[in-house]
């Protein structure tokens, strides 16, 4: 029998066992919160969400299927698989699971050993609609680019413009700081074009593609105007909204 949990209570953080676990996947089935999913040992990396668990007779629970996920799953010889998400606490949970069947677009898995919650809090991150930007100004130099995935701390993404085909460095260095950007979120069938301005930002993370010969850029927020913050939060949960719907 399928079953869902109210309320979850957390405490300290630390390992949680037994009856909060099926206390924890109960909130995330009933806030329909998104969770991402790694295949350890590949780079395969998705978002999905917990629809059903049950604990009789082996407890299991039930996650929307990504797409292309059999594809990978084929070619690892033990199908292991980590969660992460940010709990009722806003604090990171992470565990894992080993095994688990495909039933049409359902994966079923058994329940993890135990999940982990961590001291940190974490901005979860959002794959973002195709046409989102990041727009620059660095002394004369206008620069975009696309974003891959956003949060309410910070952006990845790689640049558009200008072209960075034949550089021998990066446009952008670790620890820049830059004032005033903008990010342009494109229109869709239900809202109009919106743009949000971040105050400040900072360069935090620099990975070189050699085989597209292209630099991928991870931006930390570092101050954002209280009106600017809400706006990026309502836009953050219309993508949430967007995604669930897709699936």
């Amino acid at each position: 029998m399928l079953t869902r949990v109210g309320t979850v209570e957390t405490n300290a953080p630390g390992k949680l066992q037994g009856n909060k676990i099926a206390e924890i996947l109960g909130y995330l089935i009933d806030k329909r919160i998104i969770i991402s999913m790694h295949i350890v040992g590949t780079s395969f990396e998705r978002l999905t969400c917990v629809t059903q668990m049950s604990q009789n007779p082996q407890p299991f629970f039930v996650v929307d299927l990504p797409d292309n996920f059999k594809a990978e799953a084929q070619s690892s010889s033990e199908l292991i698989l980590r969660f992460n998400f940010n709990g009722p606490d806003r604090l990171e949970y992470i565990f894992t699971t080993k095994g688990g069947r495909i039933n049409g677009r359902e994966l079923h898995l058994p329940f993890p050993d135990h999940m982990e919650r961590l001291q940190r809090r974490r901005n979860f991150r959002m794959e973002t609609p195709l046409g989102t930007k990041m727009f620059l100004k660095l002394d004369k130099i206008h620069a975009v680019l696309g974003l891959i995935n956003i949060s309410l701390g910070g952006a990845y993404g790689t640049l558009l413009k200008p072209s960075e085909n034949g550089r021998s460095s990066s446009l952008l260095e670790v620890g820049q700081r830059i004032l005033n950007v903008g990010i342009l979120f494109p229109a869709d069938d239900e809202n109009e074009e919106q743009i949000v301005i971040i105050k400040r930002t900072e360069v935090r993370r620099i990975e070189h593609d050699q085989d597209r010969k292209i630099y991928k850029y991870a931006f930390e927020f570092t101050d954002v105007a209280p009106d600017e913050l809400k706006k990026l939060t309502q836009l953050i949960y219309r993508i949430q909204r967007q995604f669930l719907q897709r699936r």
